[in-house]
């Protein structure tokens, strides 16, 4: 992701990408499956704490376009929580029909 002003957001998501695989290395013959699961824009109580409690900021991100929900993202879960033991996936990201890759590519009415 390349974003003016989003540095360590950028590397904290590479860290957990890297973290993940190495991790899952680290782990190998335990049975302990790892995955990371990336979602895209979703409409949590997240945005009203990066807006400092502004609802009318929070609203705006989301005005005219459909989010992901809590619930979207909690079913990813529970499906990669209950493949077959002998299955794992590395890597999931998920996000809305009107999202691009990068994070602010959004599709609005």
């Amino acid at each position: 992701m390349a974003l003016s002003g989003s540095h360590v957001y950028g590397a904290s998501k590479a860290f957990v990408k890297q973290f993940s695989y190495n991790l899952r290395c680290d782990l190998l013959g335990t049975g302990v499956r790892v995955t990371d699961l990336a979602p895209g824009i979703a409409e949590t109580e997240f945005t009203l704490v990066r807006t400092k409690g502004d609802q009318a900021a929070s609203d705006k991100l989301y005005r005219g376009t459909t989010p992901l929900s809590a619930r979207d993202i909690a079913e990813q879960m529970f499906y990669i929580a209950t493949l077959p033991a002998h299955m794992n996936i590395n890597r999931v990201e998920v996000m809305p029909v009107r999202q691009a890759w990068q994070p602010f590519a959004i599709d609005r009415d």
